[in-house]
C-alpha cells in the first residue's frame, strides 16, 4: 500500500513515551517524518526512545518533566516550542496503575492515579492549547481505556480516571472545534508493563478461558499506533470520538442514550412505575449518540413531545 500520510514538518508531544505504547507511537511518528518530544519521567527510557529514533534518521528530543504539575506540563510544551518552534499534535499517554480491591485503595493510591491520568492530561493539554490553536489544525489524542468505560474488579481508581478522560475529551472537542483543534480518545489493547509491578487482583481468574493465550501473539503496541497517528494528523476528520484499537481491530466506542419511557406527568411517577417500565427504560433500540448536552436536550424534546424553536 502506498503510504500517503506524511507528517513531515509536524511536531508531536507524546507523554509516557519511554516504553510500551508511548515508545511505539513516538517511533511511528518519526518514521512518518514528524519531530517528536519524547516525554517520560524515566530519563533512561526517554533517552533510549530518542536514540532509537535518531538512529533511524528521525528527529526527537527528550523531556523528563512530570505531567502531574502545571510547571511540568509547561516545561514539556516548552521543550517542543524551544526545540522545534511549534506544536501541532499532543498524545496524552502517560499513566500507571495502583491496583487493589476498592476497600484497600488508600487516598494516596487514588491520588497518585488521578494526578497522572486526570491532572496530567488536563495540565499538558491546557499548556499546549495556545500552540495548537496557533497552528490552525491542532490535534489531541487522549488515552482512555476499556478498564474505564467497561471496567473490571480491582482497579476502581484507574476506572474512575479513565472514564473521566472520556468526558474531558468530549468537552475539549467542543471547545477545540472552534479553533480547528480535534480531540479524540483511544482505548488501547496491547501487552505493556503498566500493571507489571501492581497486577489487578484475581485478573487471571476472571479472564475468559482460552482468550489470554489466543490474544498473546496479537497484543503489539505497534498495532495501536496506526490509529493514533491518524487521529494526530491533519488528515483526521473526526472530533470528540473514542476508538478501541489493538489485536488488529479498530472500532468506535461511544456513550449513547436510549429512548426510554416518557411519563405524561413527571410528578406523578412512583418507584413502582419505574419497576413496571424497567424493560422499556432499559431497551436500547433507537438509541442516540448526542454530540453534546444540547443535542441530548433536543433528543429528549422529540421523545416527550416538547416543541423547539424553529
Amino acid at each position: 500500500m502506498t503510504k500517503l500520510l506524511n507528517l513531515s514538518g509536524r511536531v508531536v508531544v507524546v507523554t509516557g513515551a519511554g516504553r510500551g505504547l508511548g515508545r511505539a507511537y513516538s517511533v511511528a511518528f518519526a518514521r512518518r517524518g514528524a519531530s517528536v518530544v519524547v516525554n517520560d519521567v524515566s530519563r533512561e527510557h526517554a533517552d533510549e526512545t530518542v536514540e532509537a529514533i535518531i538512529g533511524e534518521g528521525g528527529s526527537a528530543v527528550a523531556s523528563y518533566d512530570s505531567v502531574s504539575t502545571t510547571a511540568g506540563a509547561s516545561a514539556i510544551v516548552g521543550t517542543a516550542e524551544r526545540t522545534f518552534g511549534r506544536l501541532d499534535s499532543l498524545v496524552n499517554n502517560a499513566g500507571f496503575m495502583r491496583n487493589g480491591y476498592f476497600e484497600t485503595i488508600t487516598p494516596e493510591r487514588l491520588g497518585d492515579v488521578l494526578d497522572v491520568h486526570i491532572k496530567g492530561t488536563y495540565f499538558v493539554t491546557q499548556a499546549a492549547w495556545p500552540l495548537l490553536r496557533a497552528c490552525g489544525n491542532g490535534r489531541v489524542v487522549m488515552t482512555s481505556s476499556a478498564g474505564g468505560l467497561f471496567a473490571m474488579r480491582g482497579e476502581s481508581n484507574y476506572a474512575a480516571a479513565k472514564a473521566a478522560i472520556y468526558g474531558l475529551c468530549k468537552a475539549l472537542a467542543i471547545e477545540g472545534g472552534d479553533h480547528g483543534i480535534a480531540v479524540n480518545a483511544v482505548l488501547p489493547k496491547a501487552a505493556t508493563t503498566i500493571s507489571a509491578g501492581d497486577p489487578v487482583p484475581d485478573h487471571a481468574a476472571h479472564y475468559p478461558a482460552g482468550l489470554r493465550e489466543a490474544f498473546a501473539p496479537l497484543q503489539y503496541a505497534e498495532a495501536v499506533a496506526p490509529l493514533v497517528l491518524y487521529l494526530a494528523s491533519e488528515e483526521c476528520t473526526v472530533n470528540g470520538e473514542a476508538y478501541a484499537a489493538g489485536l488488529g481491530r479498530y472500532a468506535r466506542v461511544f456513550v449513547g442514550e436510549a429512548p426510554g419511557w416518557s411519563a405524561k406527568d413527571p410528578l406523578g411517577v412512583e418507584p413502582e412505575d419505574i419497576a413496571a417500565r424497567l424493560e422499556e427504560i432499559r431497551n436500547i433500540d433507537g438509541f442516540c449518540i448526542p454530540a453534546d448536552i444540547y443535542d441530548e436536550l433536543s433528543f429528549i424534546a422529540g421523545l416527550i413531545g416538547v416543541a423547539t424553536a424553529s
